[in-house]
C-alpha cells in the first residue's frame, strides 16, 4: 500500500535541467497541467537503514509518494533513526509523460534545485531545509538517500518506487 505524504521536492544536478519557479521558463516551456501553483507545506520525512517513511509512522521501506504542487514552497525535515548515516535526494526526471510536445529549446529534463538535497546526517539527528519546487508539474521524480554506500539497498535507492509528484 503506498503511502502519500504532502511534501516537496528534492535536488539533483544536470546541464539541461530547469531548476526551481526561477527558471523563467514555466510559460512557454511547461505550462501549468492543472491550473494550481504554489503553496507552502511541512514534510517530515523518518529515514532508517531500511527506507523512507512518514515521521511517526513505521512503514520503513514501503513505497513512498511525497506529493505537492509546482513552484511551491517546502520546509523538509528529515530525522534518521536508523544506525548509520542516510540523506535525501530528489533526482532528475524527464519531462516527456506530462509534455510530449515540447516546443524547440526546451530542457528534456528537469530537476529539484540543489538546496532540496540533505547531505547524510548522522543516525539520531535530524536536519530541516527550505526549497522550491521545479515548474513542470505532472510528473514523478525519484528520490532516495544521497549516501553513497546506501546504493545497494533498495528501500534507499530509489528502486522501491519512492518519488516526489508535483501536481
Amino acid at each position: 500500500m503506498p503511502i502519500v505524504l504532502g511534501v516537496a521536492l528534492l535536488h539533483c544536478s544536470s546541464s539541461s535541467s530547469s531548476g526551481g519557479s526561477s527558471s523563467g521558463d514555466g510559460g512557454a516551456c511547461f505550462p501549468d497541467n492543472d491550473g494550481i501553483n504554489g503553496g507552502s507545506y511541512t514534510i517530515e520525512l523518518t529515514v532508517d537503514d531500511t527506507g523512507f517513511y512518514p515521521s511517526g509512522g513505521d512503514d520503513a521501506g514501503m513505497k513512498n509518494v511525497i506529493a505537492t504542487q509546482n513552484d511551491a514552497q517546502v520546509t523538509l525535515t528529515l530525522k534518521n533513526t536508523g544506525t548509520k548515516p542516510h540523506g535525501f535526494e530528489v533526482e532528475c526526471t524527464s519531462v516527456a509523460p506530462a509534455y510530449p510536445d515540447l516546443p524547440a529549446g526546451c530542457p528534456s529534463t528537469t530537476c529539484f534545485p540543489s538546496n532540496s538535497t540533505i547531505a547524510p546526517i548522522a543516525a539520531g539527528t535530524s536536519k530541516t531545509i527550505t526549497f522550491d519546487t521545479p515548474t513542470p508539474d505532472g510528473l514523478l521524480y525519484p528520490f532516495k538517500s544521497s549516501e553513497s554506500a546506501d546504493s545497494t539497498v533498495s528501500g534507499l535507492n530509489g528502486s522501491d518506487g519512492s518519488a516526489w509528484s508535483l501536481m
